[in-house]
């Protein structure tokens, strides 16, 4: 293929003669400014590029900035195809972090030193605030910043991924701040005879995500075989709130409940007819379980955050509400409920998921049961 470099200014410019096109017979050029200083590393990256060309892996100088080709990214691949909610963690980090660093740069100027450089930054100090990124956090910029880069080398905007070779630092494995049963006791009791006392009891009982419990609709419980069906989640995205789909295909799931749940509901359900007929036009009929005390759904946010208060007002220990989720997993093993019902109740995707999270109540469980396997042992031998 043949090519030579000529020397414009002070910078040198390889020239390539690719076939005329066949059809017009109109010559093809491919024309590179270098970064090379001298002759001699002029014709080094001439051969390069004759490389790339015959190699088929040459791409073209391009003028696409880093935040262009991102916002594109985002609109193209991303809100099409993830949920509303996902769509906005990509956007936050993407505009928060990506952008707010590289978004003047020409894409194809981007480096991994660089990359590197700047995720090191972020556990110093974020572009948001003067306080560090958390290691995920950093892992979540990263993987979206990866996963567009890669998509524009599959759209030849950039030669290789200068993402793909990365240091990160190792998340460290999150422990839930889990109730005891004396701890759930005390919870309930406090709860009795106030508005957080269905809520609780369901969150105890079934160990539904935040989202699931707050999309529960009375059409979901049949108090007849006291299945309760999961097939929605509530979330909130930039101040709207959203019905969705559960989290996975396997959140989508039916959960038998406790006799002390089911007539809870039962009179649950006859409150809510109550409200209604007292409260008339002004009440809206959203036909939730758990809502306020005119119908309207709490927004998940400030349903977190009546939690927390109810905590702190009983004194309580704080926990996240996500936490009772892992309350009602760890109860259930703890009273020797299989991990594979629990995964199926908790509707967790894969089996390695439940027995990777709750692998520390297993390992206490295990040492239990060889106590109780030595004593029985003593008896008999």
């Amino acid at each position: 293929m043949a090519g030579h470099i000529r020397k414009r200014g002070d910078k040198w410019q390889a020239i390539i003669e690719e076939a005329p096109d066949p059809k017009t017979g109109k010559r093809n050029r491919i024309y590179r400014t270098l970064s090379a200083t001298t002759k001699r590393e002029a014709e080094k990256q001439l051969r390069e590029l004759q490389t790339e060309v015959d190699n088929k892996t040459y791409v073209k100088d391009s003028t696409v900035t880093v935040e262009k080709y991102m916002l594109d990214w985002l609109e193209t691949y991303i809100k099409p195809y993830k949920s509303p909610t996902t769509y906005a963690s990509y956007s936050l980090n993407v505009k928060s972090y990506i952008i707010a660093k590289f978004g003047r740069l020409k894409l194809q100027d981007l480096t991994t030193i660089e990359i590197q450089k700047f995720y090191n930054s972020l556990k110093v100090k974020s572009c948001c605030s003067d306080k560090p990124l958390t290691p995920k956090t950093i892992r979540n910029v990263h993987m979206n910043f990866n996963a567009a880069l890669k998509k524009a080398v599959q759209l030849e905007l950039l030669r290789k991924n200068p993402a793909e070779y990365i240091e990160l630092e190792q998340c460290k494995r999150y422990i839930a701040d889990v109730y005891d049963t004396e701890e759930i006791a005390a919870l309930y009791e406090a709860a009795k005879d106030t508005d957080m006392e269905l809520p609780i009891m369901i969150l105890i009982c079934l160990g539904v995500r935040r989202g699931e419990l707050l999309a529960l609709t009375w059409n979901d419980v049949d108090f007849d075989t006291g299945l309760v069906s999961i097939t929605k989640n509530y979330v909130s995205v930039k101040g709207e709130r959203i019905t969705k789909l559960p989290k996975t295909q396997s959140s989508i799931r039916k959960i038998e409940s406790p006799k002390q749940l089911v007539k809870m509901l039962r009179e649950a359900k006859i409150d809510y007819a109550c409200r209604k007929l007292k409260l008339g036009s002004k009440f809206k009929d959203n036909n939730l379980i758990i809502c306020q005390e005119d119908g309207s759904p709490y927004a998940p946010e400030s349903f977190s955050k009546k939690f927390k208060d109810f905590l702190i007002k009983n004194n309580l220990k704080v926990i996240r509400l996500h936490d009772m989720r892992h309350t009602n997993a760890t109860l259930m093993l703890r009273l020797g409920i299989s991990a594979k019902v629990a995964q199926k109740r908790l509707g967790h995707s894969t089996y390695a998921t439940t027995m990777d999270t709750y692998s520390h109540v297993l390992e206490e469980m295990e040492h239990d049961a060889t106590e109780v396997l030595d004593m029985g042992l003593q008896k008999i031998l």
